[in-house]
């Protein structure tokens, strides 16, 4: 009987990226049973493993805090690191060496970097005509701005989507953290599912070359339609619904509790009303269509505010459920920890890692395969933790080829410039609300 294996086992990739959304990418390749390899520069650590992008394990950077980030280790869950200088040209030929031994190169460099060291892909297909790269960039490879370096923060802006996100009379807002990074991740893997599925039928190569700045369309269909059908564009209206009224976020009882509920119908407006022990809304003339309530929509916000503030948020949340009307908590990071959905859902994933880190829960996918059983099959490494194992096993360097390497600063075992690290100020964190809270039990809990 033929094993059951995952559908990328086999698959060897190479991995150059770093941050969020190629860094991901590779992950979830490595759920599905790719070997995936982070080519990591010992001069400019990936900035996961920095202290920009959150804590480190128990706030505490020690010895090596840059094998103690979280971020780091979701992201990159799964993969070996090999960390090379690829601006050496002793770098550039072992590079060389494993992509004729590898079938998918990821980068997100600005174009001129792969270019600059000769690692293209025109000139990486002469090794293997088989390659698979994809290409990550702000811009894309061509266009008057595709030389341009660029960040998740100002793609938002630069793409037309804050422009529709902020609150009534106010400047546009960001939507979240590094939002575009993980929609480039999606839509670099739907682009990578296809050119594997060519390169297996006719043994082609292909270079996907992704553009972040061209998904903002797809993440704001409705105002591109709206102002191509009658001129006009939607207003800033926070986290309001146009058409549907109430449809907001409502503090509840408790200390920064919050629920989202939207009456779609005036059947359901009826219902909340009573509800609310105020029937009379239901037939007041104010509010009782739904061309009303959106005319009186500050004043249907207080009355729908000041009831909701007094409520049991999860008792609140099952009332309006079995009443038919759409509604669910705002949900902190503890909270979806302890989703019994997630959890029966198996979302998190216990992963043991080395010590001091231990086990820990790492988000998996959103999705499950009947008959393949994807799944976190490593932790993320530690930086060059598989510098020997990657050039011996692989490209079978000697141990004193391997020492060379070392001494020529080529390969290296730590990195050669950590930068800043330090501990993060909870209190004055706990203070601006950047943080909610700060678990003393995280361990158990």
């Amino acid at each position: 009987m033929t094993p059951v294996t995952l559908p990328l086992t086999g698959v060897r990739v190479l991995d150059l990226s770093y941050v969020f959304a190629v860094p991901y990418m590779a992950g979830l390749l490595s759920d599905l049973g790719a070997e995936v390899i982070k080519i990591e520069a010992p001069h400019k650590l990936d900035q996961t493993r920095g202290r920009a992008f959150g804590p480190y394990l128990d706030n505490d950077p020690a010895e090596d805090p840059w094998n103690r980030s979280g971020i780091f280790y979701v992201v990159n869950r799964g993969k070996r690191s090999l960390a090379m200088d690829l601006s050496q040209p002793e770098g550039q030929e072992i590079f060389r060496g494993l992509v004729a031994k590898s079938d998918i190169v990821l980068e997100n460099f600005t174009p001129r970097v792969m270019r600059k060291w000769g690692l293209h892909y025109d000139e990486l297909k002469k090794i293997n005509p088989s390659l698979i790269m994809l290409s990550n960039t702000g811009y894309g490879s061509t266009g008057p701005w595709s030389s341009f370096p660029s960040q998740g923060t100002t793609l938002e802006a630069t793409m037309g989507i804050t422009y529709y996100t902020g609150y009534r009379d106010d400047k546009p807002w960001k939507v979240g953290q590094s939002y575009p990074d993980f929609i480039a991740c999606w839509a670099g893997l739907n682009g990578l599912w296809a050119a594997i599925a060519h390169m297996r039928k006719t043994g082609q190569g292909q270079w996907i070359d992704v553009g972040m700045y061209q998904l903002g369309a797809s993440l704001m269909p409705e105002p591109l339609l709206q102002k191509q059908l009658d001129g006009t564009e939607p207003v800033r209206m926070g986290n309001e619904h146009a058409e549907y009224v109430p449809s907001n976020l409502y503090q509840v009882a408790g200390e920064d509790q919050w629920l989202a509920l939207t009456i779609q119908t005036n059947q359901q407006w009826e219902a909340l009303a009573k509800l609310m022990q105020q029937p009379h809304l239901a037939i007041d003339e104010r509010y009782r269509t739904k061309a009303a309530r959106r005319a009186n929509r500050e004043s249907i916000n207080t009355l729908v505010q000041d009831w909701c503030r007094s409520q049991n948020a999860k008792a609140l949340l099952e009332k309006l459920q079995a009443l038919g009307i759409a509604a669910g908590l705002v949900l902190n990071s503890r909270d979806l920890l302890h989703d019994p959905h997630l959890q029966h859902r198996q979302f998190y994933e216990t992963v043991q890692h080395p010590e001091p880190i231990g086990e820990r829960p790492i988000i998996g996918r959103p999705y499950k395969l009947r008959f393949r059983d994807a799944h976190i099959k490593k932790p993320g490494p530690r930086f060059g933790e598989d510098n020997n194992s990657i050039l011996s096993e692989i490209l079978g360097k000697s141990s004193s080829e391997i020492a060379a390497l070392k001494a020529s600063n080529v390969v290296s075992d730590l990195p050669t410039n950590p930068g800043i690290s330090g501990t993060m100020d909870t209190a004055s964190m706990l203070a601006l609300k950047t943080l909610i809270a700060v678990d003393q039990d995280y361990r158990t809990e």
